[in-house]
């Protein structure tokens, strides 16, 4: 009788521990807990929390920048400080969130060194840098780096984007500035062939020259009305015809060499430590980013803006191109790239004055 007694307590042993382990087992499943690289694991959780501006975020990015200060790099910790804080508001302000995209970002693991492109806004010049950085041969088209130079996975950027170990750099130029160098460059300059004028200017013109689409006794393809046989333009659609055609898109379908920095760099979403503007930076800044990428800056000169055919578009040449633009076409411009003026203290003052036609 003792002897079934202790059998019957062993075999209920044996099924409590059994039952122990099915429960443990159904945890871990419902965790999803798997023996993964610790990156992946970082990168999961920081994928679960919302990312973004914060005020403990941006007291954190400042404190680096504190700590730069005294270690004697040469940089305006008041400028960047408040930069930085605007950033923060306008987020807040706006309740804004904009995707990360993984091709937009630049990244090397060993200078840990995250950086957004923004065309137009010496872009060429930092994807050359970071090219450099890898020791990749490049001498040209380094539009197609991007896909070599971003990080490997949307995981991987998400982590980045707010890990304070890494450098996250995001260059800005005033919006007005940036899209007439996006124009000259991408549709005016039809000394050769661009993406952009192929894509474009086939809609600008339908919208401003409809007559240009109609039949004619002389018949021909409209194409060959408006490009030549190597595919540049024929016909040049001006400023204002492009800004007509650009205020009635919708900015979720804008090209990257127009599209809005806020979207485009996923600038609430992501931790940057320094923006630098490019229309008004010192030397020092530029020796400051130098050093956080770790290259000697005595060896590396980056030029002020990426210089088009037609030179450099500065606000007297961006003023000349709003001659012809009504002071309501600047208003509605303005309205489009709102944030990034507010986010980057740019005003729209000094452009409104530009136009010689008030309405």
């Amino acid at each position: 009788m003792f002897v079934k007694v202790q059998f019957f307590k062993c075999g209920l042993c044996a099924v409590f521990y059994l039952v122990v382990c099915l429960i443990v087992i159904n945890v871990k499943k419902s965790f999803n807990v798997k023996e993964e690289p610790i990156d992946n694991l970082i990168a999961t959780e920081r994928q679960v929390q919302t990312p973004g501006f914060s005020k403990k975020n941006v007291e954190s990015e400042i404190e680096i920048l504190r700590t730069d200060e005294l270690k004697g790099e040469t940089i305006d910790l008041e400028k960047s400080a408040t930069l930085l804080k605007q950033v923060s508001n306008v987020c807040a302000k706006y309740n804004l969130r904009t995707s990360l995209v993984k091709r937009h970002f630049l990244y090397n693991a060993k200078h840990k060194s995250l950086y957004c492109w923004i065309r137009k806004v010496a872009s060429t010049s930092f994807t050359k840098l970071f090219s450099d950085m890898s020791n990749r041969q490049v001498s040209h088209n380094f539009y197609k780096e991007v896909d070599f130079l971003s990080p490997k996975s949307l995981r991987d950027l998400q982590y980045l984007a707010t890990n304070n170990t890494i450098f996250k750099l995001l260059i800005v130029r005033h919006p007005f500035q940036r899209l007439v160098s996006s124009y000259r460059d991408r549709i005016e300059d039809n000394s050769r062939y661009t993406a952009q004028s192929l894509l474009y200017a086939r809609q600008i013109l339908y919208l401003s020259r409809p007559e240009l689409f109609r039949p004619n006794i002389t018949g021909g393809n409209i194409l060959q009305k408006i490009f030549l046989a190597n595919r540049r333009l024929k016909i040049v659609p001006s400023f204002r015809e492009f800004l007509e055609w650009l205020l009635e898109q919708s900015p979720n379908h804008y090209d990257d060499h127009w599209a809005q920095y806020y979207t485009h760099c996923a600038v609430c979403d992501t931790n940057y430590n320094f923006i630098l503007k490019l229309d008004e930076y010192t030397f020092g800044e530029i020796n400051y980013v130098l050093s956080k990428l770790q290259l000697d800056k005595s060896k590396i000169y980056l030029p002020k803006l990426q210089r088009t055919r037609a030179g450099i578009t500065n606000f007297d040449v961006t003023c000349k191109y709003f001659h012809n633009v009504t002071t309501d076409m600047i208003l509605r411009l303005y309205e489009k790239y709102k944030v990034d003026f507010e986010m980057y203290n740019y005003k729209i003052d000094k452009y409104l004055s530009c136009a010689k036609r008030k309405s």
